[in-house]
């Protein structure tokens, strides 16, 4: 009988590493054709142009921010997501810089934007908006924040009302939320994926216990892709790649703080400027649920669901993302 158990574990260990070895396989095998994708009128669009100007804000905190521009005409203030950096924003650059004066940043914390003794929190991001907005001196400007770009937004919007009224002529909420996100599921028991986020957030401790890599493997542009809908070209995927690897670990703890907490639900209703929340049907980090219950925190706002698209707008279709900020700005 002893024989005959032995024998049982190991068949099923000769299973599982057979199946183990079938999920890598085929993971390979996405990850490939991932890499082989394009989207040739779109990829040609994504580089951002040479001509940019870079600026350097200071902040009261004694943060330095990284913001870009190019372009005449109307402020449109660009706030890109966590792990990104202002250049996620490359084909706006090329698209709109022709009618609006295009500006994006380096939210603190990333890219070449230092943090400041206020941390990385959506507060102190938020008083960042204002900074740009006054340092700058811009006036009827259209602010579009992408994800945590979005809810810096928000809490701009409840931070710094005056001002919202006096600097800001439009305002769009991409891909983004006015409440603690419900990641999709239930892991471990019956406890929810998004209380494992927070309890991963707030472990008592100020750094990272697990430190990790994003070498150009599998796993890293499998992750990258998950934040796109339906066949992404390979160029978008990578550069997000290419943006998570280079986010410092203890920044991006800190935003998962900030991200867990957030809801400006009850905060909204007095945003007295037009507003347009837009979300991709594939969205599954800030899916379309998220959205309506967004537009419904601000009067007057409309709200775009795009066909298909992922939570990357801006990269997965930037011609239909001009279109709608210039709907904004009619």
């Amino acid at each position: 009988m002893a024989r005959s158990r032995l024998g049982t574990v190991g068949w099923m260990a000769v299973g599982a590493g057979a199946a183990t070895a079938a999920a890598w396989a085929a993971a390979e095998v996405s990850a490939r054709r991932i890499r082989s994708r394009t989207d040739p009128a779109n990829d040609a669009l994504r580089p951002p142009p040479s001509d940019v100007v870079h600026r350097s804000i200071d902040t009261a905190d004694g943060a330095s921010l990284h913001v870009v521009e190019r372009g005449q005409g109307r402020p449109l203030l660009l706030m890109h997501g966590v792990t990104l950096q202002w250049w996620v924003w490359g084909a706006q650059f090329n698209t709109l810089a022709d009618r609006y004066r295009v500006l994006a940043w380096d939210m603190r914390g990333h890219g070449r934007s230092t943090v400041g003794s206020e941390g990385i929190t959506l507060e102190a991001i938020a008083d960042d908006i204002a900074a740009v907005l006054e340092d700058l001196d811009l006036r009827d400007a259209i602010l579009v924040g992408h994800s945590m770009g979005g809810m810096a937004l928000g809490r701009f919007c409840a931070r710094h009302e005056d001002l919202m009224i006096e600097r800001c002529g439009g305002l769009m909420f991409l891909d983004t939320s006015a409440a603690p996100l419900a990641l999709p599921g239930r892991l471990d028991g019956n406890v929810r994926a998004e209380e494992l986020v927070r309890r991963a957030a707030y472990a008592g401790t100020s750094r990272p216990r697990v430190r990790y890599t994003w070498p150009d493997s599998t796993p890293s542009v499998l992750m990258a892709r998950s934040a796109f809908g339906r066949r992404p070209s390979a160029t978008a995927v990578l550069d997000v790649r290419e943006m998570l690897s280079v986010m410092d670990q203890d920044n991006l703890l800190a935003a998962g703080r900030a991200i867990v907490d957030h809801d400006v639900r009850s905060d909204l209703a007095h945003v007295k400027v037009p507003a347009m929340v837009v979300v991709g049907s594939a969205d599954r980090l800030t899916p379309v649920s998220q959205a309506r219950v967004l537009a419904d925190s601000i009067p007057g706002s409309v709200l775009r669901v795009l066909p298909g698209i992922g939570h990357q707008t801006m990269q997965e279709d930037p011609v239909r993302f001009a279109e709608l900020v210039d709907e904004l700005s009619t």
